[in-house]
Parts: C-alpha cells; sequence; structure tokens
C-alpha cells in the first residue's frame, strides 16, 4: 500500500513490562518521546529520526524482546462513527486491491460500540472492491480509541510486528490439550515464521507434563521428553514418544541421539537454563532448530536476558526474542544451528 510517512506511533507491551519496551524503542531511536499512555502498556510515542516504516527493521535487528505490536498514527479525529467511517473511506485509494486487509479496533473506552464500528467500515471496504480478511492480512488499518478520540492508522502487517490487534495472538483451545502453556509454543511459531520440521526426531526438556510434547507430535515429529515428573495420561500410550524420567543435567551427558528440534520450557534461572541448551546443542543436527523460554526476576530483566542470549549466541544463531502474549514472567527465543 502506499502509505503517507508519520512520526507519531502506538506500541503496545505487557503491562508490567511497559517501561522496558519504551527503553526499547527509546534505544532504536533516542530522541523519541512518550507523549502519552492510551492504555495500561499501551503508548504512544513521537520518533525524531525515524520514519515509522524504518521502526519495526531496528527493532527486529536490536533483538529487542518486549515490544509486542506497533502501529502508526496517521490521523486522529473525534470518536464518533460517522466521522470515523469517512476518513477512512477518504484512505482507501491507498490500498492495494490485489491483498487482503485487516480492521483492528482496540479501546480503552465503552464510549464506541466496536462490532457497530467494524461491520460498518467492512461493508464499506468491501462494497469498495476490497478484500477484507481477519486472518494473515497483508495491510491493517488500525484504530484505537479512548474516551473522545480515535487514532487511524494505515500500515503494511510486516511493520507492525505482529498481525494481530495489539499483538494479542488468540487460539482456540482444544479437547485435547494439556496446558495452556502450549499456546506460548504455537505463538512462537506463529511470530518467528518459524518452519518446524514434520518429521524427524524433537527433544523437550522439561516436558512434563507434556503440552509442548503434544504439539511436536501434532506436527508429526517424534519426541524424546525428559523430565523427573509424569506426562499426562493421553501421551503415555504414544509409542513415537519416549520419556526420561531424568534431570536434564542427568540426561544430557549419555544422550547419543541427534535432534532436528529441541524445546526448553523448564522452570529455571535464565541462565542456568541457557547453559542446559548450551549442553544440549551437540546433540542438534546441523540445520537444527530450537526454541527456549528465558524465566525472568522481577528486576534487571534486560542484564539477564542479555546474559543468557550472549551465552546463547556462542552456540546457536538466535532468530528472535520476544515476550510473547502468552508469556508471563518470561520471554521467548527461537535459533537455529549456528554456522560454521
Amino acid at each position: 500500500m502506499q502509505k503517507p510517512p508519520t512520526s507519531q506511533v502506538i506500541f503496545t507491551a505487557s503491562p508490567e513490562f511497559a517501561q522496558v519496551a519504551l527503553n526499547e524503542i527509546q534505544q532504536s531511536d533516542r530522541g523519541s518521546k512518550l507523549l502519552q499512555w492510551l492504555d495500561q502498556g499501551v503508548g504512544l510515542i513521537q520518533l525524531d529520526t525515524l520514519d515509522f516504516r524504518d521502526l519495526a527493521p531496528r527493532i527486529l535487528k536490536t533483538k529487542a524482546a518486549f515490544i509486542r505490536h506497533l502501529c502508526p498514527v496517521n490521523d486522529k479525529i473525534p470518536l464518533e462513527i460517522t466521522q470515523l467511517r469517512a476518513a477512512i473511506v477518504a484512505q482507501i485509494p491507498l490500498f492495494d486491491r490485489s491483498k487482503t486487509l485487516s480492521i483492528q479496533i482496540r479501546s480503552s473506552t465503552k464510549n464506541i460500540d466496536r462490532s457497530k464500528l467494524r461491520n460498518a467500515l467492512v461493508d464499506d471496504l468491501i462494497n469498495a472492491g476490497l478484500k477484507v480478511e481477519a486472518k494473515d492480512p497483508t495491510q491493517i488499518i488500525s484504530i484505537f480509541c479512548d474516551s473522545t478520540t480515535a487514532y487511524l492508522g494505515f500500515s503494511n502487517a510486516s511493520e507492525n510486528l505482529s498481525n494481530w490487534a495489539g499483538g494479542m495472538h488468540r487460539f482456540a483451545h482444544e479437547d485435547e490439550q494439556i496446558s495452556r502453556a502450549e499456546f506460548k509454543l504455537l505463538e512462537a511459531i506463529d511470530v518467528f515464521n518459524l518452519k518446524l520440521p514434520t518429521a524427524g526426531l524433537a527433544l523437550d526438556l522439561g516436558a512434563s507434563p507434556g503440552g509442548w510434547t503434544r504439539i511436536l507430535r501434532k506436527l508429526g515429529l517424534s519426541v524424546v521428553a525428559v523430565d523427573p515428573g509424569d506426562l499426562a495420561e493421553s501421551l503415555r500410550l504414544d509409542s513415537n514418544i519416549t520419556h526420561h524420567r531424568q534431570l536434564v543435567q542427568q540426561y544430557l551427558p549419555s544422550c547419543r541421539d541427534r535432534f532436528d528440534l529441541i524445546v526448553n520450557d523448564m522452570r529455571m534461572d535464565a541462565v542456568d537454563s541457557a547453559k542446559n541448551m548450551i549442553a544440549a546443542s551437540k546433540t542438534l543436527k546441523e540445520d537444527g532448530m530450537a526454541i527456549m523460554t528465558l524465566k525472568l526476576p522481577s528486576k534487571g530483566v534486560k542484564s539477564v536476558i542479555n546474559n543468557a542470549i550472549a551465552l546463547l549466541e556462542d552456540h546457536y544463531e538466535v532468530i528472535g526474542i520476544r515476550n510473547l502474549f502468552h508469556n508471563r514472567q518470561e520471554v521467548t527465543v527461537a535459533m537455529r544451528t549456528a554456522p560454521e
């Protein structure tokens, strides 16, 4: 789409890490300023040297971990449906009719009916010949409403860091689901655009009760699950799951298998968990991948992450790091085998 330049941006983060996320943006554009907090974990910033289109590539390059979502602010108008519709219809020439488009509406107020607004806008856009789809859009109209104002933004989905509104990834609950932790793995695959193998052997460190193991089996992988604790009953009779009732530190020295994928969601100090992944790296195939979570303390999170990542980067190539929507006091890291 053909977008006007903009220097005002809305970003989202987990509320407890909102200030850390702001600091990450200011490291990417040192003169940027916070104009106001629009809601918990939702900030409006004024960029200094960067345009919105430059921000996401800079954030990805610096491996910022706590910014979940970005959207530009191209216009601010009074919070009234008729005016909102007119403002968006006026921008229809910006959009590429051959590509999909999504409308993402968030609000910190009850002064507007979001469903009514969305339905009206969808009708306007479809009537104009645009392809409106909520899932995996290429282009996005972003609307954030406070008690008096609507903030409008027009962007390509790739510029927003996430193509979900506010970076809030949602997954349907499945009857076979073992734990909420499964959503973390699914979200990591989506956010980091990972192409995981659909056959081969995976290693799940700290597997109990087996949520990540279930997802790996669903992908088609056989799984070696390592944990002194039990796996869910639904996994125990699966001949493609081998459960080692050991600590990771006991299992790895004697491991002779070679894995296509290693995952780790252990409740452990971040640096100690990184050291276990370093030990496990010797069992990873040359084109292998790894996904892990780093558990964080209440203070000094950036220092802890930096220390853990510095250790990991001696043995892996880090693809991405993010405090995902389904993370809590942790970040998820995606890696691949380090090039020779």
